[in-house]
């Protein structure tokens, strides 16, 4: 069976971290994959700008729901590499992330995705590697 939106959906509502946080599925299609998050006072820094460990989250959730678009639900991706570079500050409004795998091998994919704030400007883009944790 596929993954698709729904079944990333469904998921995303069983995932306590992602609740917690407001973070919201927009679309699964095969390895590309968006997800939304409104900010909030507190994702803020001391400066009212969007901490930079969100963007983070932010970029590895896209691509963990892009990786589960092209593999599904039982291949359990963990996070093996993670690399973020920061583009400019933003602050209140709702941050869009887009993700897309550009290698999906047997056992790691590896995906790129951007973080863009409500003016559609780009504020975040990362790379991050994904082992499949599937048994034995």
């Amino acid at each position: 069976m596929s993954w698709t939106t729904e079944h990333e959906i469904a998921w995303n509502e069983t995932n306590p971290f992602r609740k917690f946080l407001g973070v919201s599925v927009s679309f699964v299609d095969g390895g590309v994959a968006e997800v939304t998050l409104p900010v909030h006072d507190q994702l803020l820094q001391a400066y009212g700008m969007v901490h930079g460990g969100i963007y983070c989250v932010l970029i590895d959730t896209v691509l963990g729901s892009a990786v589960r678009g092209v593999c599904g639900f039982d291949s359990k991706p963990l996070t093996v590499d993670l690399n973020v570079s920061f583009l400019r500050p933003s602050g209140q409004g709702v941050l869009t992330a887009r993700a897309e795998i550009i290698k999906p091998g047997r056992k790691v994919l590896v995906g790129n995705a951007d973080v863009m704030d409500e003016q559609g400007r780009k504020v975040a883009t990362g790379r991050g590697s994904f082992l499949l944790n599937t048994p034995a």
